[in-house]
């Protein structure tokens, strides 16, 4: 099979890429030809801000361009995996135009939210999900808090519904969870375009589990829970020291917390190699976010390793945590109760090992490369009947 993969590629790397050239790799490691069509954000800042707006709405010069490139090229199926705000919806009408099927990667909340967050003020925000025209988020600078960029991601979306690209012109939606899909579904996508089909993760082996520590791995944000999860380690304390891996607005916060007790220990940024290591020597995977995360990448990278998770009880969580099973569920924003959650487990060796052995098998069932192709190659097909 032939595929284009479509991206528009953040300034800063993260984990979109990650499991993007994963997919790629896991398919021309399995004889599929794929081709890459990149644009890349670092091209705005020599552009018109305007420009770019208007283009995000509805892009007739890239549109002219990958119709040219899949005339080239001739590929089976076109992969997007972020159109905004280079590419537009156009794309997916260009690849209509020229009998190409589409699938759409959906791994954040942008099509139902302006921010792609549903997170605004330090609360979960739903309040433009059934709009057909996000007014709200607009008054609100959801986007990079600027009128003018929500301006042109409320626009783009709206004239995609009303030109019924979302409808007619994209043949399969992969939502990378139940949870976003669900949502997509809410917001008025149909729920048969929709299948889910997680974020490639590498198995890189089961870890062992001998650091007696816990582990965070993401972005040092308000959302991320990082306040909480501090708090909670004042109750903890030595009973099982916290490693804290990542960066953002909230370091000084970690660095004070570390600066003020032994049992916090500040990391920074780590490479991906090292950072894995750690988390299969960790008893338990910290994962506080208190937004609707669509995606708990660090979650299905501790599953590979087989050691737990203590997730906050937001919506979704209970999709990938067997309570009790695979880790803990917590109150979402109440430190006291993540600190009893840990504290249960710390002086619990044989429970974490029943996790252990859960968690990795939870990895092998849903999330191992196997699985993943499997997902992909049945949404390939069906996205091919369409044509």
């Amino acid at each position: 099979m032939r595929i284009v993969f479509a991206h528009n590629r953040y300034v800063l790397r993260g984990g979109e890429d990650e499991s993007r050239d994963q997919e790629i790799s896991m398919l021309r490691a399995r004889g599929h030809e794929v081709i890459e069509y990149l644009v890349d954000n670092n091209d705005i800042s020599r552009k018109n801000l305007i420009t770019v707006g208007i283009r995000s709405v509805w892009n007739g010069d890239q549109y002219q361009r990958i119709k040219t490139f899949l005339g080239q090229t001739k590929p089976d199926i076109l992969k997007v995996d972020n159109y905004f705000p280079l590419l537009s919806p156009s794309v997916f009408e260009a690849a209509k135009s020229m009998g190409v099927s589409t699938v759409l990667s959906v791994r954040n909340y942008r099509l139902i939210c302006p921010a792609g967050t549903l997170f605004r003020s330090g609360e979960i925000c739903k309040d433009c999900i059934a709009t057909k025209f996000a007014l709200p988020a607009i008054r609100h600078r959801c986007h990079h808090n600027s009128y003018l960029q929500t301006s042109s991601v409320v626009l783009s979306n709206a004239y995609a519904r009303v030109r019924g690209t979302w409808t007619n012109s994209v043949d399969r939606y992969i939502a990378v969870s139940e949870l976003v899909k669900r949502l997509l579904v809410s917001g008025g996508f149909s729920a048969e375009k929709i299948s889910v089909k997680a974020n490639s993760i590498p198995d890189t082996g089961p870890g062992d589990g001998s650091g007696k520590f816990a582990i965070f791995v993401g972005r040092l944000i308000e959302e991320k829970g990082i306040r909480t999860m501090i708090a909670a380690w004042g109750k903890v304390g030595a009973k099982m020291p916290l490693k804290v891996i990542g960066e953002g607005a909230l370091e000084r916060v970690v660095q004070q917390a570390a600066s003020e007790s032994p049992s916090v220990q500040y990391l920074g940024r780590k490479k991906l190699k090292e950072v894995c290591e750690l988390i299969g020597r960790a008893a338990v995977l910290i994962f506080p976010s208190e937004w609707l995360e669509p995606f708990g990448r660090s979650i299905v990278e501790a599953y590979s390793k087989g050691t737990p998770v203590i997730a906050a009880d937001t919506e979704g969580m209970r999709d990938m945590i067997e309570d009790g099973q695979t880790g803990m569920i917590y109150e979402a924003g109440d430190s006291d109760d993540l600190a009893e959650k840990v504290l249960s487990l710390a002086g619990a060796p044989e429970r974490l090992e029943r996790m252990r052995v859960a968690a990795r098998e939870r990895y092998l069932r849903l999330y191992s490369e196997e699985h993943t192709y499997s997902q992909m190659m049945s949404v390939f097909a069906r996205a091919l009947s369409n044509r």
